[in-house]
């Protein structure tokens, strides 16, 4: 998580412990703060700068189908064939999946 997301999503995560009363922050309210997923096939390819007109331009699709690639929404079988080809041109798509989790946030 890089400095400015965490400028961005502890205020929220912080602001919805208070309104269910809890004290010390636990994963759960981190979690459903942080919703969507931070280690995400989107955000990890936006943090290395493949936004979807990037990703349309690198694999030779069109937009929707980037869109649907992210949300997973295609076929097993064209998921898989996209998520090679990124792997192919050496993007990054396993950054941050093994960072480790912490239960309780002090505050």
């Amino acid at each position: 998580m890089t400095p400015l997301q965490i400028q961005h999503y502890l205020p929220r995560m912080l602001e919805q412990a208070y309104r269910f009363g809890e004290k010390p922050v636990t994963t759960t309210v981190v979690n459903t703060t942080l919703a969507p997923d931070m280690h995400a096939l989107e955000p990890t390819l936006t943090r290395h700068g493949y936004n979807v007109k990037a990703l349309s331009e690198l694999l030779h699709i069109r937009q929707p189908e980037v869109r649907s690639f992210l949300r997973g929404q295609l076929s097993s079988g064209r998921t898989e064939e996209l998520h090679n080809q990124l792997l192919a041109a050496g993007i990054p798509l396993n950054d941050g999946l093994s960072s480790p989790h912490h239960d309780v946030i002090n505050v």
